[in-house]
């Protein structure tokens, strides 16, 4: 798999777009992605996502340093990247299949 790239991110993720949790059949809502970031709502929650930890999940999954497993991905993201809505990113990565 390849570094993230933004342009992609940027071109799948229109606004409204609808990602599924990593388990269950629970989707959010994309509201926007910027150069720096990916909003995000869930029914009463909206966050972010910053492209700055997205890309280094990326580069520790590249590297070999964490696994591609959901469980051990969402923990690893947790602890060497930002404890900021870890099963919200890894459903990102997930979808843009790199688990």
């Amino acid at each position: 798999m390849a570094p993230l790239n933004w342009d992609e991110v940027k071109d799948r993720y229109s606004s409204g777009t609808q990602v599924p949790y990593l388990v269950g059949s629970k989707t959010f809502e994309i509201a926007e992605v910027t150069d720096e970031a990916i909003r995000f709502k869930w029914r009463l929650i909206e966050g972010t996502i910053k492209r700055r930890d997205l890309e280094r999940i990326v580069e520790l999954i590249e590297e070999g340093v964490v696994r591609r497993d959901k469980v051990t991905l969402t923990s690893d993201y947790r602890t060497l990247v930002t404890d900021e809505r870890p099963t919200t990113a890894i459903s990102i990565l997930q979808d843009l299949g790199y688990l």
